[in-house]
């Protein structure tokens, strides 16, 4: 349930959170200010294994090359996001640590510090890519508003597929099993019953039917029905194909992804086969 509430309230924000944002990067380029600088230690990512917006996050990391690692947070207790050098205030996922002092809070906030790192303008320079058009995608809120909020009833739509859902838990080392245990069982019933409440206020009744017209869009919108290599129009990937790769990433191993990517028919699954080649 507390998955499902986060995943609402970034919907929610989105559109007006891109704005502000873009306008953010405008600003420093008109004022030439250079705030950050480059990491050589690996970023911490503090995440949930199938949190979408946390999956967005990490494929932008994969594909600037910026070196991270994660750290999955119990979604009961939260423990992770209280230890230092955290400052225990924010409860939400993603949450990035940079050069083990500096704490940002929140996907987009995180993806704008690393656009501004030096070494990711040199890659974007490096390839072609200019920072604002690389950035300003409308296929990016397509992903974070309309997408992410049609994989829960997706992943969720019964006991047994939520059951699944959970299971990257088992694989968690520093999750104890009684730790495991519990977020699998408890997360399976509270994301099955949130699963319906989606459904109902977004007005759909079948999820599958719903997620293939939404993959359908950007398909024949975004790919131009495959005459497109990527939706940014040019020979690599901007950060709307990121995010909409990084949101059907985040349930990869599960019958949605299969759904999504293998069972239908349509340009999609040669474009995600180009995107996890750009993201490795």
């Amino acid at each position: 349930m507390k998955l499902l509430i986060e995943v609402q309230r970034q919907v929610q924000l989105r559109s007006a959170s891109s704005t502000v944002l873009l306008e953010r990067t405008q600003r420093l380029r008109r004022t030439g200010r250079r705030l950050f600088s480059a990491s050589e230690r690996p970023l911490k990512l503090f995440q949930y294994q199938i949190c979408p917006f946390c999956n967005i996050v990490k494929s932008t990391l994969d594909f600037v090359k910026v070196p991270f690692e994660t750290i999955e947070v119990n979604p009961l207790t939260k423990a992770e996001l209280s230890s230092e050098p955290l400052s225990g205030e924010y409860k939400k996922v993603p949450v990035a640590l940079i050069d083990g002092v500096e704490q940002i809070n929140g996907s987009d906030e995180i993806i704008q510090r690393v656009m501004d790192m030096p070494r990711t303008v040199s890659f974007l320079e490096a390839n072609g890519l200019h920072g604002e058009r690389f950035q300003d995608s409308e296929w990016r809120t397509f992903a974070a508003v309309d997408l992410a909020q049609l994989l829960y009833p997706n992943i969720c739509g019964s006991l047994g597929d939520s059951y699944r859902a959970f299971g990257y838990v088992n694989n968690v080392d520093s999750f104890s099993r009684m730790q495991q245990i519990s977020v699998q069982y408890l997360g399976m019933l509270a994301m099955y019953m949130a699963a319906a409440k989606v459904k109902k206020r977004i007005g759909i009744t079948d999820e599958r039917t719903a997620l293939s017209e939404a993959l359908g869009r950007f398909e024949r919108d975004g790919l131009q029905g495959g005459r497109l290599q990527f939706s940014s129009g040019l020979d690599k990937p901007d950060l709307g194909d990121l995010a909409v790769f990084g949101v059907l990433r985040s349930v990869r191993g599960l019958d949605a992804h299969d759904f999504a990517i293998k069972s239908r028919p349509g340009p999609l699954k040669d474009w995600y086969a180009k995107m996890v080649g750009e993201t490795r």
